[in-house]
């Protein structure tokens, strides 16, 4: 009773208040909703393009590649293209003094030097600088790590699903533990048969296998000499209707290990966590280890591991 009492006199409260205050109240209204109105409005301002570097080295390739274009600024559309830098000097050197420039090749859009003119070599580091006219030069630093050989196959499961397979593969990899902190990126990955109806062929792909169990990138930072075991699957579609191939589980699968700096490490560990898509995700910072402009300059290396 005594609620219905106060809730009331509320009531009488608001039914008295003078008209003066209700104009007060209203123009306040107005007044928000210019203020909303005025902050949708705003326009950002037009930033200068950054150059932005990516190149990962590793012994494993046949070449040192670098890839330059601009970045793209905030009130720039989603759809522009890419603007790729042509005319920069590109060199790169060894911690010992040995230097090699790198060619732009107009078909690839990037820098590259073959591995037989400029050589790398695991458990060295490699500078890079980048000349573009106009423009402050830019400097990054990468260290190649040596290959960890130690990929073992434990499992691999196939078990009937319908219309589809599920194949489940488990692999592990021992740490080996030295001076500097270890990076790993594991993976697997599949050659799957791709049926062109508009070409009467079959295409071969290679998918990645997605990780059910363990980490994309991980470091051995307070886990020295541990095993680190992975799991993997994938789905294999038997389609009644299909053209009569040889069987999807029969194509072979290869277990990649790269051990990498932390530059790579801490880039690709960004990216996981960077959902452009999403309009309620958090701002990422994506990590940049050059010096000058943004991007990433990286060193790794591989072991392959393949199933036939």
């Amino acid at each position: 009773m005594q609620l219905l009492q106060i809730h009331a006199f509320y009531r009488m409260q608001i039914i008295k208040a003078p008209a003066k205050k209700w104009a007060a109240i209203l123009a306040g209204l107005f007044l928000f909703t210019a203020c909303v109105e005025l902050v949708t409005d705003i326009d950002f301002p037009d930033q200068e393009p950054k150059a932005v570097v990516h190149s990962f080295i590793s012994p494993a390739d046949t070449a040192a590649m670098v890839l330059l274009t601009w970045s793209k600024p905030i009130s720039k559309p989603d759809n522009e293209r890419i603007r790729f830098i042509e005319n920069a000097a590109v060199q790169i050197r060894d911690e010992d003094g040995n230097a090699s420039q790198l060619q732009y090749d107009p078909e690839r859009k990037l820098y590259s030097v073959s591995a037989n003119v400029f050589q790398i070599v695991a458990g060295q580091q490699y500078m890079l600088k980048v000349d573009v006219p106009g423009h402050a030069p830019i400097h990054a630093n990468a260290y190649v790590p040596h290959a960890n050989n130690s990929l073992t196959l434990e499992k691999l499961d196939t078990m009937p699903a319908g219309w589809s397979d599920r194949m489940v593969l488990e692999y592990s990899f021992t740490d080996k533990p030295g001076e500097r902190e270890n990076f790993y990126a594991p993976g697997a990955y599949r050659k799957v048969e791709v049926y062109d109806w508009e070409n009467d062929t079959t295409i071969l792909h290679q998918i990645m296998m997605y990780v059910i169990y363990g980490e994309k990138y991980l470091s051995n930072k307070g886990k020295e000499g541990n095993t680190f075991l992975m799991r993997a699957e994938a789905y294999i579609y038997n389609d009644p209707n299909g053209p009569d191939d040889e069987p999807d589980e029969n194509n072979p699968i290869s277990i990649l290990l790269l051990t990498t700096d932390e530059h790579y490490y801490r880039y690709h560990r960004s990216l996981e966590n960077y959902y452009p898509d999403d309009f309620f995700s958090e701002p990422v910072h994506i990590y940049s280890n050059v010096d000058g402009g943004l991007g990433v300059f990286a060193g790794y290396n591989r072991s392959v591991l393949v199933i036939e």
